[in-house]
């Protein structure tokens, strides 16, 4: 009995209670982070099968790497990067009959909204990561992109929107695909490759300036990624404007006004305004005080 209430008195009940609780904790941690790791691991095996585009900006992609274009010939990147002239860079699948037409169509309605030229401010480069896909798919899919655009635009789309395949035996599609971060997974339910919808805007040196997700590009943002890849040789006052006020968003793959920059603009613009005038007025009155000292004096009646 003696024992009974020994053992039972307060302070001893209270750090009994504090070491299994405290052997519990130990127990669930190391549980849970056996479940964590699990869990990773899954989620890591998960990610591997899905198709998804991971960003990498200003990135370099390798220029090295050789293709065949729709005329049959061998070419490499490099031969499509010229200074001061940044490149809309796509990856699609000529065969796909999901989002990789979505994609082309959106980057032909952009083309006559740009202030940039196609063949002058920039190029267009659209590379299959399909390795069954052939030299006359991909001519296939030029000269259809060619009709449907509008006549003062087909030339410049013959000779400077570049259609390539991947050459036999070769992996450069997916060494480009890898470096730009754009996942593809063959999906054997449909027979097809699952993907996401993106266009990369690069700089004349290849490195990745800005991209753009799914199949509508808005002209303006478009734009001004030209602009800002293409070292601000392909733009207007305007341009340049609108370039300051804004800021890409990685998030959104969108250009969004800065607040801060919007404000100083508008405040430099209103001293220049304010400073215009004065001068104005002051010249104004100065010219008008010479042109009445030159009057010759009105004779007194």
């Amino acid at each position: 009995m003696r024992f009974y209430f020994s053992f039972f008195q307060p302070p001893r009940v209270l750090r009994c209670a504090a070491v299994a609780l405290s052997a519990l904790a130990l127990c669930t941690a190391a549980y849970a982070n056996s479940f964590g790791s699990l869990s990773s691991s899954v989620q890591m095996a998960r990610d591997a099968k899905t198709a998804k585009i991971t960003p990498h900006p200003g990135a370099q992609i390798p220029l090295n790497l050789k293709f065949i274009n729709s005329h049959g010939k061998t070419v490499r990147l490099a031969q499509y990067f010229h200074s001061g002239r940044p490149v809309i860079l796509d990856l699609i699948n000529y065969q796909c009959w999901g989002v990789c037409g979505f994609v082309q169509t959106g980057v032909l309605k952009d083309i006559p909204k740009l202030s940039a030229h196609l063949g002058t401010g920039y190029d267009i480069v659209t590379v299959s990561f399909n390795p069954t896909d052939t030299v006359q798919g991909a001519a296939d899919k030029k000269s259809g992109y060619v009709a449907l655009a509008p006549k003062q635009y087909r030339r410049a789309i013959e000779r400077h929107w570049h259609f390539l395949v991947e050459g036999k035996n070769s992996t450069n599609s997916a060494q480009l695909a890898k470096v730009i971060g754009f996942h593809y997974v063959w999906d054997p339910a449909i027979h097809m490759y699952d993907h996401e919808a993106a266009i990369y805007v690069l700089t004349p040196r290849g490195k990745i300036a800005n991209y753009f997700f799914g199949i509508h590009y808005v002209p303006t943002d478009l734009n001004l990624a030209l602009v800002h890849a293409g070292d601000d040789r392909i733009t207007n006052v305007f341009d340049q404007i609108l370039l300051l006020c804004t800021q890409f968003n990685p998030n959104t793959g969108k250009y969004t006004p800065v607040a801060l920059r919007v404000m100083t603009l508008a405040g430099v613009a209103i001293v220049i305004g304010l400073c215009s005038m004065f001068f104005a007025l002051f010249w104004w009155e100065r010219k008008h005080r010479q042109s009445v000292a030159q009057q010759p004096p009105q004779p007194q009646p």
